[in-house]
């Protein structure tokens, strides 16, 4: 199958590409990190992702593009919805030309937050730009019938000592990790589980909203005592103190219910599964 990921050098976007990569003709982009084997894309202009697309004529295209920072999102509303909603709604209109599959990533900060394991069928109710943004690709999306909603929860993962590794990163670099939400209650996702989610979606005729995360549910800073455990004994990570310039409203509870996509055999590993793999990678 030929895929095109765009936001190819961003962390689930280098993930993606290096596991599909081995099975499958695979075309990526980039924006503003220049990476080897891939073209470079502004999203934000619908010619030129028309053209891409055109040009490449995949069978699936992985939108993985997005500005995932709550307070870069709060503090410049304007460019959080050009990344979060243009981007998306300009690679919909070219993959609707082609006819090709689109499978858009969005989040599980969608919902207000109080209770927890929400699922597909719950209604959405945008506590902060981020989630306000992502909720109108989702509904532009959504009127294509070819499309696949994937809203994941915090995802951990490690692509290699020069790549990106979304909060790793900061673990690896030996930076303190301070919280302002301790005990928000996450799903976290290994992001490998991603590209085997997405092909057997694909490989099931799937269309929709799917809800994707691990299935171990955890506190936010439990969760990234354990990351830190795949290098160190000794945690960096703490509660912040002091008020924030900018006030962002998060949920306090971000975990999903995932019955629907383990109705159709699809799993995803724990935790502790997860953490393993890693440690096996960062040693290789």
């Amino acid at each position: 199958m030929k895929i095109a990921i765009i936001g190819a050098s961003g962390f689930l976007g280098t993930k993606l590409f290096n596991i599909l990569s081995k099975n499958h003709e695979i075309v990526g982009t980039y924006s503003s990190r220049e990476k080897e084997g891939l073209e470079l894309l502004d999203a934000t202009d619908a010619k030129s992702v028309e053209a891409f697309i055109r040009k490449h004529t995949p069978e699936l295209v992985i939108d993985t593009i997005a500005l995932t920072s709550s307070f870069v999102c709060e503090k410049d509303p304007e460019l959080c919805e050009k990344l979060n909603y243009l981007t998306a709604k300009n690679i919909l209109r070219a993959c609707e030309k082609v006819r090709c599959i689109l499978v858009f990533m969005s989040s599980s900060y969608l919902f207000e937050g109080e209770r927890g394991n929400y699922s597909e069928a719950d209604p959405v109710v945008p506590q902060n730009e981020y989630a306000r943004t992502k909720i109108m690709a989702e509904k532009e999306i959504l009127h294509y019938k070819n499309a696949i909603i994937l809203r994941v929860d915090v995802m951990y993962g490690y692509n290699g000592k020069d790549e990106r590794n979304g909060v790793f990163n900061q673990i690896l670099l030996g930076k303190p990790i301070n919280l302002r939400d301790p005990n928000q209650k996450r799903q976290p996702l290994l992001v490998d589980d991603v590209a085997q989610v997405i092909l057997k979606l694909v490989e099931k005729n799937q269309r929709g909203i799917f809800h994707v995360a691990g299935p171990t549910r955890i506190r936010i800073i439990d969760f990234l005592k354990t990351l830190e455990s795949v290098i160190r004994n000794e945690s960096l990570v703490g509660i912040s103190e002091g008020e924030s310039q900018i006030k962002i409203k998060i949920p306090k509870n971000a975990t999903l219910n995932t019955s629907k996509i383990e109705k159709l055999g699809i799993k995803t590993h724990s935790l502790e599964e997860g953490i393993k793999i890693m440690k096996e990678q960062v040693r290789s």
